[in-house]
């Protein structure tokens, strides 16, 4: 099975965006960043990563509900996530939303997956801790289509 990219643009802007996470985002690269609010992690069929969330301050989009490019990086601690397109700040996490729902129900303790919104084609990931082994594997296929690797 051939795994390589259709578009050698495309593939080569992932590539970038990774080294560009790599190395952290600077100060200005944040200060300029779109935000992300109510952000949430999806994977696509393809196992491609994106978020999905409100944006404000973003370039081409205007506000609202947007996923994004392919997600290749994400430090929630530190606040940031990198697409194959741009740096995003993260704002509140769906988990908050979810939470503010659930107060209006008054509902005390939220379950994990409490409020499903579907997006056709991408299933919602909202343990961390795969969206990391997600992530590595995705970059590895990608380091492997470098290489040529099967």
């Amino acid at each position: 099975m051939n795994n390589k990219p259709a578009q050698p643009h495309w593939a080569q802007k992932i590539r970038s965006a990774i080294k560009a996470a790599d190395g952290g985002p600077s100060e200005n690269d944040l200060a300029e960043a779109p935000v992300l609010n109510y952000w949430r992690p999806h994977v696509a069929r393809h196992g491609a990563p994106i978020l999905w969330g409100i944006a404000s301050g973003h370039p081409r989009l205007k506000g609202g509900w947007i996923t994004t490019s392919q997600l290749v990086a994400i430090d929630v601690d530190q606040g940031w996530a990198r697409t194959a397109s741009r740096w995003y700040a993260l704002g509140r996490p769906f988990s908050d939303y979810e939470a503010m729902i659930a107060e209006g129900f008054g509902i005390e303790e939220v379950p994990v997956g409490f409020v499903q919104i579907d997006l056709p084609g991408y299933l919602p990931l909202d343990d961390l801790s795969l969206l990391d082994q997600l992530l590595m594997a995705w970059r590895d296929r990608i380091r492997q289509d470098d290489t040529g690797g099967d």
